[in-house]
């Protein structure tokens, strides 16, 4: 029977990355930087949903609000000295961080600017239905789209870490966030009354994201698997060790698998008030299982030894 691991089963030369994610060497603060990568995704996938699919405003408004108060508060308390919070967006040619807080500020202005003219500044030039505010929505929108992708690029590009150095996390990131985006829009739908959102649509739309993810999550862990020595302790540490509890037991059966089935069930069911049940548990566990994926993929970090193979 497959034992846990400890850190010592693993290779004298690889060493586990403690700087980002819950667990790390300034404990909680280290984890603010995950909830500020969770928070920008499904704020920004909600408001793509609410927005480029549905016209439910109030939806993206919230997702905006994660992004703008969820992911800046996040961004402070991981920093530490909030004095010091301009700074890290002085390097846009070299940080991935800074150009994720740029595009975060692009995607405020913008969603904000398109959704003014709903909430009583109707006076503006522009409005949701006009050219002028279709041309910002869609500046929003890539916006919202760059937002959605740079903390997979920020991680991939840490070459010493091999189990972040894949193009497979920018795609798997931003999956992530769609259907973040279609989880958080569902729960707003049953909480908002007069969405007037097909909810069937947004079942169709789950499936889709859900099989992508799976399909995406399979990909990455073979991708590790056919990886140097570095990567495959990575692929241990997400199943064998407690960071399984997180990558297998709910990022995957819970936060994958659960939904699949809810989504498949629901979109069968006759009885309006089983299928409102099964969607609310299933974004619940889809979120859940969002942040779980992050945590893992962190935790499971490995900076290859810099010593040559004996």
């Amino acid at each position: 029977m497959m034992g846990v691991m400890k850190s010592e089963d693993f290779s004298a030369g690889a060493r586990t990355q403690m700087e980002w994610g819950f667990g790390g060497r300034r404990k909680w603060r280290d984890g603010a930087l995950l909830l500020a990568l969770f928070f920008g995704g499904i704020g920004a996938g909600q408001f793509v949903v609410s927005t480029w699919f549905f016209e439910f405003f109030d939806s993206a408004v919230i997702g905006i609000l994660f992004v703008v108060v969820g992911k800046t508060l996040a961004h402070v308390v991981y920093l530490g000295r909030p004095w010091r919070f301009y700074r890290m967006f002085l390097k846009p040619r070299t940080s991935w961080i800074s150009r994720g807080l740029i595009f975060m500020i692009l995607f405020a202005v913008f969603g904000a600017m398109y959704l003014a003219p709903e909430y009583g500044f109707d006076w503006l030039p522009w409005s949701t239905e006009n050219t002028l505010g279709e041309a910002i929505l869609a500046l929003a929108i890539g916006a919202a789209f760059l937002l959605m992708v740079y903390d997979g690029f920020a991680m991939a590009s840490c070459r010493s870490i091999t189990s972040w150095h894949t193009a497979l996390l920018p795609i798997l990131f931003f999956v992530y966030a769609l259907a973040g985006g279609v989880a958080m829009t569902a729960l707003s739908t049953l909480a908002i009354e007069g969405s007037g959102i097909d909810e069937a649509q947004l079942v169709t739309m789950d499936l889709i994201l859900l099989s992508s993810m799976t399909s995406l999550v399979v990909l990455y862990v073979v991708n590790l698997a056919s990886s140097n020595t570095t990567a495959r302790e990575s692929l241990k540490k997400l199943v064998r060790t407690r960071v399984a509890v997180f990558f297998v037991g709910i990022a995957i059966i819970a936060g994958l698998f659960v939904p699949l089935i809810l989504a498949l069930v629901e979109s069968t069911s006759a009885q309006e008030t089983v299928a409102a049940a099964f969607l609310v548990t299933s974004a619940l566990l889809e979120l859940v299982g969002d942040i779980s994926v992050r945590h893992s993929i962190l935790r499971a970090g490995m900076h290859a030894s810099v010593m040559p193979a004996i």
